[in-house]
């Protein structure tokens, strides 16, 4: 029972961040010609998601003169960059690429 009010800890701070990556350059490169990647209509998925926010994503493409499976890209590209942290960024992205390799 001592374990049920156990407190979150806390990430560690990072004094000092070092400019050496751990990764190669021809690891970044293959992210970017990752994204590139044009997918037929077969390889799309179907979201379900309410009237209004289809509407509102219909709205959206129809401004900016885009797909609307563009739009959607955009959109979480932009959520990932502005509501998580650079480590959590790095995570996601690790595991996207884990699940799209060929």
């Amino acid at each position: 029972m001592a374990l049920t009010k156990r407190e979150k800890k806390e990430r560690p701070k990072v004094e000092r961040i070092v400019e050496t990556s751990r990764v190669n350059n021809e690891d970044n490169v293959a992210s970017t010609e990752q994204n590139k990647k044009e997918w037929t209509a077969k390889d799309r998925r179907t979201i379900k998601i309410d009237p209004d926010i289809k509407s509102l994503i219909e709205i959206f493409s129809d401004f900016d003169g885009t797909k609307e499976y563009e739009t959607v890209r955009q959109m979480a590209e932009f959520y990932l960059k502005n509501n998580y942290d650079e480590r959590a960024q790095r995570i996601i992205t690790n595991i996207q690429k884990e699940k799209f390799i060929n």
